[in-house]
């Protein structure tokens, strides 16, 4: 009966031994989280459908890839699914502000175009596509003749994608154009000459702070994306009621905790030395190396030592089943 027992335990380890690594891959597979499509997934769409109406592919723009960007984080960082940029600016003010020579008349708004959705969070590229292909005005953007350059932003928040696509024509020269026409709220935006600053990060100060001084252009959706905070959060810290923000003025983004690190007193004892006169020689620095270790390798060595076990485990398991064939073989 013993043996028996033994036998079977053997045979039970064996089989956990073996399935353990199979299991533990899959758990990491089905743990994997949902990632939003790209940009590039955006246009390769965009130029597939171009090619099935026999018109050639759109060209990206690094100017257009921005402005699309910007506008989908915007998109992200307000909840709102709309063509206005931050202060109600226009999508062609918005291109021309970022320095993109639009062709066209610029008082009916140049040769551009944008198309914008969002949804869940599965939401895929294609599904965009196959959205704006639904109706007239979205598929004019996407296979309008009188268009060649495509930008295209994807930005993930609160469990929705938002997608964004800016379809337009540059200039023959590739220069911009004197002046835009009045945005929305009559401002004139001088063509190539108000691009948007990027916003540069601060550190904490002493106390923990981290102020910003706002430069002419910025906008507070752009300065809430680039510290990752929320725009709520910053008109609280700054008690502002509105959304409106002046070149110069400095924001209060938010408040980090400081630790302070003890300083060590070392008392040094003159020793009494001739003087050499010495040439000094460059020393070149010790790189100190971190070791990391290696997922891949630790995975490696666990499954050798599945294996190993398993091997030990079987050969009890055999052992054990000799053992109970010898004492159960008839006696001369």
């Amino acid at each position: 009966m013993v043996r028996r027992n033994v036998f079977f335990f053997g045979m039970v380890l064996s089989l956990a031994l073996f399935f353990s690594p199979a299991l533990s891959v899959s758990a990491q597979i089905n743990s994997k989280p949902i990632e939003a499509d790209s940009p590039y997934d955006l246009i390769n769409a965009v130029n597939s459908l171009r090619a099935s109406y026999g018109l050639s592919a759109y060209s990206i723009s690094s100017i257009l890839m921005y402005t699309a960007q910007s506008q989908a984080d915007f998109m992200a960082a307000t909840g709102n699914v709309t063509h206005s940029g931050p202060g109600g600016i226009s999508a062609t003010d918005r291109l021309l502000a970022a320095g993109y020579p639009l062709a066209g008349d610029l008082s009916l708004g140049g040769f551009r175009s944008e198309n914008i959705t969002g949804g869940s969070e599965s939401m895929t590229a294609q599904s965009a596509i196959n959205q704006w292909t639904g109706d007239a005005p979205h598929l004019n953007t996407m296979i309008s003749p009188n268009l060649t350059e495509i930008g295209a932003g994807v930005a993930v928040a609160n469990g929705r994608v938002y997608y964004v696509i800016d379809c337009a024509r540059p200039t023959t020269s590739g220069a911009p154009q004197a002046t835009s026409p009045a945005g929305v709220g009559g401002a004139t935006v001088p063509a190539g000459e108000a691009s948007i600053p990027v916003v540069i990060v601060s550190t904490p100060n002493q106390n923990g702070e981290v102020v910003h001084e706002v430069l002419a252009g910025q906008s507070l959706w752009q300065i809430a994306i680039a510290y990752n905070v929320k725009i709520n959060n910053i008109k609280s810290l700054n008690n502002f009621t509105g959304d409106s923000i002046f070149p110069g003025e400095k924001l209060l983004i938010k408040k980090v905790e400081v630790t302070a690190t003890p300083v060590e007193t070392v008392t040094t004892i003159p020793i009494a030395s001739p003087t050499i006169a010495a040439t000094a020689s460059p020393v070149q620095p010790t790189a100190t190396v971190t070791s990391t270790p290696n997922p891949e390798a630790i995975t490696s060595n666990s499954n050798v030592a599945s294996i190993v076990i398993g091997i030990v485990a079987l050969a009890i398991l055999a052992g054990g089943f000799l053992a109970w064939r010898g004492s159960s073989a008839p006696q001369e």
